[in-house]
């Protein structure tokens, strides 16, 4: 295992944004996790794992302890079962499972990061969720030191989140495993689908080109320019809220969700005015509000305040609190092993 001191962080986000981590191993096995682990605490040193950096916004200062960037690859296939290290490319794996004929991810296509970052944050887009496939997840605990196998009970998935995100640090995902069909199945419940496939046909491989085309025209994505991907929840809000909140504002978009109504964060950003504006560095990409962009040599401090603005925006407008979806990870974080909210 071998182990870095004083490396920049920016390189490994999508963000580019972020300071030096003390210590970092590339952790291509099991073992070097846990060897990272055992030196982290030998060392009294906080620390975190880091994946393929695509949901992070690192601190300006980078971060005091150990990051472990996990890289465990491959995947293991099983007739319609397949197992994925936690640090494979999350759409490379779609595109192995539409190449073998094997339905269920293809609607989840392009999502950038790794399989690990998927399952922690239950990744979901054009009507489908990584937890609708997720049979188990492998993954270290690190209190005991014991690899467990979570059932997908045990995950407790919901709107992006996981148990993994309730116990992060604890729980550090090691490998997952999915069940697709062997059957195609097309969900075309997404309205830019349904459109898209208006007299053309419907295939596996059409499915996944027409999530690229419309992803690729709606969200700006970090080969093109640095950003996160959505920066904000959907919220949720009570049924009683919603129908109080929507008779004011009627524009509002909604849809049932568990708990009550899901508004779009999109547009209550939109109707504040916040779209495609540019503060210094930083700023609301044009092409989609939920994405906030690192123009050039963008702070994650800049970023920070741009995000408190726009929650105030919409708080004062709407009433609704928004909440980040992206992982910000303190310097000096509140828990071990840990990215914490900052704001």
């Amino acid at each position: 295992m071998k182990i870095g001191e004083n490396i920049f962080l920016a390189p490994y986000t999508t963000f580019k944004i972020g300071g030096k981590a003390k210590f970092f191993i590339e952790a291509k096995h099991i073992d070097d996790v846990k060897d990272g682990i055992k030196f982290a605490e030998q060392k009294g040193l906080p620390f975190f794992i880091l994946g393929g950096g695509s949901n992070i916004l690192i601190s300006d200062k980078g971060f005091c302890g150990l990051v472990i960037r996990v890289s465990i690859r491959g995947i293991q296939r099983d007739k319609n079962i397949l197992q994925i290290g936690a640090g494979h490319n999350w759409d490379n794996v779609v595109a192995y499972a539409v190449r073998e004929n094997l339905s269920g991810i293809e609607n989840l296509s392009l999502i950038p990061g790794t399989i690990g970052g998927a399952v922690f944050q239950n990744i979901g887009a054009y009507g489908a969720e990584l937890s609708d496939v997720i049979t188990s997840v492998v993954a270290l605990n690190t209190t005991t030191g014991k690899i467990e196998k979570l059932s997908h009970k045990e995950c407790r998935f919901g709107y992006r989140k996981s148990i993994f995100q309730e116990h992060s640090g604890e729980l550090v995902i090691l490998k997952a495993i999915i069940r697709l069909s062997p059957k195609f199945k097309p969900n075309l419940s997404y309205h830019d689908i349904k459109e898209y496939f208006h007299n053309r046909a419907v295939t596996l491989s059409t499915i996944r080109k027409a999530v690229i085309s419309i992803r690729r025209a709606k969200l700006p994505y970090p080969d093109t320019i640095a950003n996160a991907g959505s920066f904000f929840k959907n919220p949720i809000i009570s049924n009683a809220r919603g129908i109080t909140l929507i008779k004011k504002h009627p524009e509002l978009k909604q849809k049932k969700a568990k708990g009550g109504i899901k508004l779009s964060a999109g547009q209550l950003i939109e109707l504040t005015k916040w779209k495609g504006r540019r503060i210094d560095n930083v700023g609301v990409s044009d092409k989609h509000s939920l994405v906030l962009v690192n123009y050039n040599n963008g702070t994650a401090e800049e970023i920070v305040n741009l995000a408190r603005k726009i929650q105030n925006s919409v708080l004062r407008r709407f009433s609704v609190r928004l909440e980040p979806e992206v992982v910000i990870l303190n310097y000096k974080p509140s828990r071990i092993a840990t990215g914490t909210v900052i704001f």
